[in-house]
């Protein structure tokens, strides 16, 4: 059984860092240390923040529309605008702990 998707850490549908694939375990067996193709770390962290930045600009948007009168629905701006805010508490908490992780191992010694 392949996973064919990760869904995003809303559970409202797929962001652009949720494009992970992974193949059958039948077809891992072509060799040793041949394994389907593994993101970076970086891009996943650069996907992130772009989705967290998208996020950002939906809820001023959508906070703009409210003021403006093109928007009537209340909920639906403070649904976005609160998805935003815990998409960046998120974001930070994710780098306050590889900034942790980072500083131990410049304490670690050779």
């Amino acid at each position: 059984m392949a996973v064919e998707m990760i869904r995003d850490f809303t559970g409202r549908g797929e962001t652009g860092t949720s494009r992970i694939q992974q193949s059958p375990l039948a077809d891992q067996s072509t060799g040793i240390g041949a394994g389907p193709e593994k993101p970076d770390f970086s891009d996943l962290v650069k996907d992130f923040a772009r989705d967290v930045n998208d996020m950002q600009f939906k809820a001023g948007g959508a906070i703009d529309d409210l003021v403006t009168g093109k928007a009537a629905d209340v909920h639906q701006v403070m649904v976005a605008v609160e998805e935003a805010g815990i998409a960046l508490d998120l974001m930070l908490e994710v780098r306050n702990r590889v900034l942790e992780g980072y500083q131990e191992l410049i304490r670690m010694q050779v």
